[in-house]
């Protein structure tokens, strides 16, 4: 109800009480994944650097995103800095439901209901936008069809 922003601010004094509160996830329910080598969770937190960045976003290759099609989401540099797709500019990831953010990326967010993406283009602005490419397998399961694809990639079987 409060939109992908709005829920998330609302949750603030119990997510990050303080302005020096540590990083907290916030995870997508149509997203699932598999692990790669180490747990994606853990690869976030270890890439996270406080001094650089507002948010960590995770990032999917579109070959690599079942469930997923479309231009993708983002663009990321060799640094990990992120910039979002403009216009018909195709972008090699999608993001993957799951970031892990500080609470200054709501720093001056409108009450109610908003999308978390302009504070994306924000932080991106700034500099302080990253992505961390996934190394597991990754399903969008946000649509009757996607779980059916979803299905089909984690039993083997032809959807």
């Amino acid at each position: 109800l409060l939109g992908t922003g709005g829920g998330v601010a609302n949750a603030l004094p119990d997510l990050a009480p303080d302005p020096d509160a540590p990083p907290f996830f916030v995870a997508n329910a149509d997203a699932l994944w598999r692990d790669g080598p180490l747990p994606m969770l853990s690869r976030l937190a270890g890439a996270w650097q406080d001094d650089a960045m507002d948010a960590l976003l995770l990032l999917v290759p579109k070959a690599a995103a079942v469930g997923m099609q479309g231009a993708g989401d983002f663009h990321r540099d060799s640094d990990g800095r992120l910039r979002r797709r403009r216009d018909d500019n195709p972008a090699p990831y999608f993001y993957g439901g799951v970031q892990l953010v500080h609470r200054r990326l709501f720093d001056g967010a409108v009450e109610g209901a908003f999308s978390v993406v302009p504070l994306w283009d924000r932080a991106a602005e700034t500099g302080r936008l990253f992505g961390l490419v996934h190394d597991g397998a990754w399903f969008h399961v946000g649509t009757p069809a996607a779980v059916v694809e979803a299905e089909a990639a984690l039993t083997g079987s032809a959807p």
